[in-house]
Parts: structure tokens; sequence; C-alpha cells
């Protein structure tokens, strides 16, 4: 067996981003972009109003005051998208909307706020500064500017800055198409209440919701029997895809024929066995640039070791630089036992405690109870040098979903070792 960190360093070494395609970029949120974007132009293209006001000379205004008003001729009234047609001579203003171009001649913006009228003479209650109120032109962007680099993960501000300079389509790194082969003479779908022996093969739904929540396009295939040849082909059908998760038939029983079948197909086996809890009988590899991942059939194992190790993979295939879970320190809070010579990941629930969290396993930590997980606000890194982790011993928490991302300053480099050290206090 390999560690848990040999195991990820051996995942992200044979994973690579993928090509590059052009989208539009209403399809382009949370996608990594594959090119530099320079601005076409300045951007605004001309001085515009950042208030309802008027356009004015400052020189005019020196001496007004609420006291002392000063009175201004309006020679046209201005509003946002179009262009004004008079220029603002002494003793003139143009009445100018937010937005709208400045007029020539003018060099400052009175809000209406400090103006009292609404005809042709307008009273000025305040005197103005050079610039004030005015937007000028190229203050966002200038032309040939760099908007934003290759590699940056595409935000709702950035679709609007790509909109801004008319990049309708963008190109992005090409999510992975990934396949999710479920193997099991006991699975019966969503929509059939299980008999008998059967169990539902939650497994693929569980996957096909973290691998869409990593970024890439999930595709769940039909279940495939304990038969080495129906094992085989539907691992062959899987073959067209970026990346294969198949889950059950890689422990050594009497009817796990993933191994012969992935022998078959040309794997080329890169480890088999993690030193880690659940999840132990992982198996990976690869058919040429494909990564294949053998995840074993219980349904905590398999969506632990996803997190761990099939995320970070497909992240990467997408570009990212930031492929693995965030984590946060937490104090356990109560003694955690954990296995001796295997890296356990504890499912646990966070709460705040003071500037902090404190951990609390969601239960029994069997690796066939779903709701452990589901509970789990993330995993704790039980370490192989212990067996027991006192409470208030710090440790490291693998954050599970969205819920905590937001809340602390988080360690989100993703490919950092697993092996946290323990701090007793």
């Amino acid at each position: 067996m390999v560690s848990a960190d040999q195991a990820l360093q051996i995942v992200l070494e044979n994973v690579v981003p993928l090509g590059v395609e052009r989208i539009p970029i209403l399809e382009a949120l949370g996608r990594v972009l594959a090119e530099d974007i320079a601005s076409r132009r300045d951007i605004p293209g001309f001085d515009n109003s950042a208030m309802d006001g008027f356009a004015v000379r400052a020189a005019d205004l020196v001496r007004a005051s609420e006291a002392s008003p000063v009175k201004l001729a309006v020679v046209e009234t201005v509003g946002a998208g179009r262009m004004p047609t008079r220029r603002v001579g002494a003793g003139q203003a143009v009445r100018t909307m937010t937005g709208a171009p400045v007029a020539e001649g003018a060099d400052a913006i009175i809000p209406v706020e400090r103006t009292r009228g609404s005809g042709d003479v307008v009273e000025f209650l305040a005197a103005a500064e050079k610039g004030a109120f005015i937007r000028p032109r190229g203050e966002d962007l200038r032309l040939d500017e760099l908007v934003m680099s290759a590699g940056k993960t595409l935000t709702p501000a950035d679709l609007g800055m790509l909109a801004s300079v008319n990049r309708a389509m963008v190109e992005v790194i090409r999510r992975p198409r990934v396949t999710i082969v479920a193997t099991g003479d006991e699975l019966v779908d969503v929509d059939q209440p299980p008999v008998g022996a059967q169990v539902v093969n939650s497994n693929a739904y569980a996957l096909a919701g973290a691998i869409r929540e990593a970024g890439a396009e999930p595709t769940i295939l039909k279940v495939a029997r304990d038969d080495a040849r129906e094992i085989r082909e539907r691992l062959a059908e899987a073959m067209t895809f970026d990346a294969v998760l198949s889950t059950g038939g890689v422990s050594v029983g009497q009817f796990d024929h993933v191994k012969g079948a992935l022998d078959e197909l040309g794997m080329r086996q890169l480890f088999h066995g993690v030193a880690q809890k659940p999840g132990r009988p992982l198996k990976f590899g690869t058919v040429g640039y494909r990564p294949i991942f053998g995840l074993p059939g219980n349904p905590v194992s398999t969506l632990v070791c996803f997190y761990l190790y099939a995320r970070p993979a497909l992240r990467k295939m997408s570009g990212r630089r930031l492929v693995g879970l965030p984590r946060v320190q937490a104090r356990c809070g109560v003694d955690i036992k954990i296995s001796k010579d295997l890296t356990e990941f504890v499912r646990v629930k966070l709460e705040r405690d003071g500037d902090g969290y404190k951990a609390t396993p969601t239960g029994s930590q069997g690796s066939g109870i779903l709701s452990s997980l589901s509970r789990a606000d993330g995993l704790l890194i039980g370490p192989s040098t212990e067996t027991i982790l006192k409470a208030g011993a710090q440790a490291t928490v693998l954050l599970l979903g969205a819920g905590l991302d937001g809340e602390v300053g988080l360690d989100t480099t993703g490919d950092t070792l697993f092996e946290g050290r323990v701090h007793s206090q």
C-alpha cells in the first residue's frame, strides 16, 4: 500500500489540464480562462457624469453658496446614451444625467441637490472643484490594457468585464467528461424499491453530484453485473470519456472482476491500496492519458476517496490551480479514537468555538453509514502515528461543501499533505 500523501501525489502527477474550447460567456461562469484578455478600447470611452446634475465650469462658481447663489443659463439637457451638442461657455451649464457624457468646456459636475430651480436659469448653491463627480475616460480600462490572464477562474464580475470589452465568446479549459461505472448483482436503480439482498445504487448519484460540484460533467452508465464479460464491456464503453470512476469490485472477492477487466483494457496500475480509513482498497491507474479510479463499493469509502483523490484530479484537468478541499484547524470536542498506521478521515460536525471551531464525530464511522457523511461538515485528518485524539487537541479538518468556506481565511492550496500535525492544549 501507499500512504494517503503518496496516493495524492501519484494522482496529481498523472493528470494534466485538458484542451481548450470556445464557449459563450453566459456558459463560462466558474470555468478556467485559457487566453489573455486585453481591452479593445478605453472604458469608459468618454468623460461622464457620476451624478444627476449639471456640467459646469468650476471658475463660474468660485463664490457660489447658499447665502449667495450663482445663476447659470441651462443651454441643453443630456441623458445617458446621448452626446452633447452644445459647448459650455462662461455663465452656462448643461443639465446632465448619471452616465451621460460631459459637455465640452465643462470641468465639473454639480449634483442637482446643490442647485435650486428647474427652468432655463438655475441657481447654484455651492462651489465646484475641477473634476468633481466626473468619471474620466479610461478610468476603468485603457486601450490594450490586460483585463485578465489565462488561468483565472471566471466570476460573475469577470463575465461583466468580458461583455464590456465585447467578448461574447471566450476560450476556456475544457471540463472533464467523467463516467461512472457501478458494478454488482445487488444494485437496483433509484426508482426500484430493493427486495431481498438488493440495495439502491446510491453511489452513482452521490458521485454524479460530487463530480458536478467539482466542475466536471458526469455520466452514469448502466450497472454492470458481477460478470467478467459485462464488466469489461461497460468499462470499454467508459474509455470514450476523459476520466473513469468505477465503484465496487476492486477487492479480492470471488466476484471482483474490475481488476481483470482493466488489465485487459491496458490500464497502467499506479497503486492498489492506500493506508487510510475508510477507502483502503482504492485502485488508481491510467489508460493512455485517461485517469481510472477503482473506488471501493461502500458508499462512505466511495465518496471519501472521490473527495481526496478524484476531485483534485478533475480540478487539475479543468485547469484549476487550487485543487484540494479547503481546510481549517479545529479543536476536538471529545476523545476521538483512530486507527494506528492508517490515516483516518473522521466525519465530523463543526461548530464555532470562540475564534475557531470545535469538531465532533457525526456518530458511527462505519464505511457503509452514508448518513454519517451526509451530516458531516468535514473530514478530520487522524494522523497514522496516533491512536487517539484527546478532547481539546487541535487537528486539521477538510471542509465538505460550501457552508463554511466564507467564514474564515482558508488554506486552499489543495496539494498539501494530509498528515496534519496534532497539538495538545
